[in-house]
This record gives C-alpha cells, structure tokens and sequence, in this order.
C-alpha cells in the first residue's frame, strides 16, 4: 500500500522513500535520509579510511590502458577477482600481483579495493615497509600495542599489501609480524591482495623474503597474475 510511505524529495537525486506511516495512526517513523546520498557519505568514509594513495585515488579498472595480450589478461583476472569477491567474499582467495615496476599492480589492485569499498567493504592500503614500522613504532608507545595493531590489518575486510620485498633488509621478528597478519586473515579467509617486483621462487623471490610459511597461506586460492611488460611510467620518455 503505496498511501502508507511519506516521501521526500533530494536535490542531487530526486524522491525517495522518507519515512512509513504507523499502522494504529500514532504517526510516522522516519529513515535516516535520502538513502543514495547515505550511502555516498559511506564510500566516501570508507575511501578516507582505505590509505589508498592520492596517485591512485581514480584508478579504476575504467582508466587501465590495455593494449595487449598480457595486460588484457591482467585486466580479465584481476575483474574477475573483485566479482568473485562480490559473490563469496569469505572464500579466502588471494590476489597475487608479481612483475617488474611500471606495469600497473598497484593500479588493478587499488581498483579492486575501489570495488571492494563500492560494496560498503572496509579496505586498507599499506605497504609491507609501512606495515612493519607501524608496528616497532609500539614498542616504545604505553598507549598502543603490537597486538592491537596487528588487529587493525586483521579486522578490514580486504587488506592490499604492496611494495613487498622493496627493502630487502627484513629480520626474523619481522617475518614473524607479517605471519601473525597473513595467518590471522587466513584462518579468518578474509580476502588479500599481495603486490611485488620478486620473483614468485628462488633466490630474491617474494617466497624467499616472506618465508614458506606466509608464503604457502598466500598460495592457497591464490589469483596469481604476472605483469611482464615494459614500464607505463618509462613510456613517457620515449
């Protein structure tokens, strides 16, 4: 009965259903407001809490040039991701994003997390450098602590670790850290987004720099894409 609803109207997106009369006549009980503009505030809260770096605030999977076979096939691995995300997202799938700089990993991973926070999803951003500071950075804080922090990039629905293996310098206690976040999202089958210019295997690989046991959790449902092709960035020289 369309009579029982009170309307109300949006300047940026026309009417919408503002409220619902009471059934015994006592009056009506309101909605929070003009729901698209509601759930606008929210994306727009979830991209400020993302990190998502100012570079990459518009790359979507819209503004990734692909002009051949590889980087189409990156660009068809990496949608196809983000929609199996959107139909299971506690399937504990891993997208792993390897190649040499310049070739856009960390453009289809930010355009992952922007789908992800499309479906009011938490995401965060980080890389494994800012990761491991973040951490140390409690040692010597009384008001923070390694546990509460390791929390953080536990609790979001979908965490983008990039940069791993830039610096090559990682102790044990280190590695350690990255295990509690990389099993604690495991055990949860939260999803992630592993990014490096390593190797998959070997000596300088990123399974070497991780180690087996963060590496073999990430292996498990993992997406695995390989960027091979010359730099964007280079492009500009030429």
């Amino acid at each position: 009965d369309e009579s029982r609803f009170e309307a109300g109207f949006c300047e940026f997106h026309g009417w919408f259903t503002a409220g619902i009369k009471s059934t015994d006549g006592t009056g009506s009980r309101w909605f929070a407001g003009c729901p698209r503009c509601l759930a606008e505030t929210k994306i727009k809260k979830l991209f400020g809490q993302s990190m998502i770096p100012k570079r990459f605030a518009d790359k979507n999977f819209e503004a990734y040039e692909a002009t051949e076979k590889g980087q189409y096939q990156a660009l068809k691995s990496c949608l196809d991701f983000a929609q199996e995300l959107k139909t299971d997202w506690f399937s504990g799938k891993t997208l792993l994003l390897i190649g040499t700089p310049g070739t856009g990993k960390t453009h289809l991973a930010c355009a992952v997390g922007h789908e992800a926070i499309k479906l009011g999803k938490s995401v965060l951003y980080t890389t494994i450098t800012r990761l491991l500071e973040d951490i140390k950075s409690s040692w010597n804080d009384k008001d923070r602590s390694v546990k509460n922090i390791i929390a953080r990039y536990v609790s979001v629905d979908l965490l983008i670790m990039d940069e791993i293996g830039a610096f090559r310098g990682i102790s044990e206690r280190e590695k350690d850290y990255l295990f509690e976040v990389i099993n604690a999202r495991y055990e949860q089958m939260k999803p992630m987004i592993a990014v490096s210019n390593l190797k998959l295997f070997g000596a300088d690989s990123i399974e070497a720099y991780l180690e087996e046991r963060s590496f073999d959790r990430l292996c498990e449902q993992a997406h695995l894409v390989v960027f091979n092709w010359e730099s964007f960035r280079r492009k500009s020289l030429c």
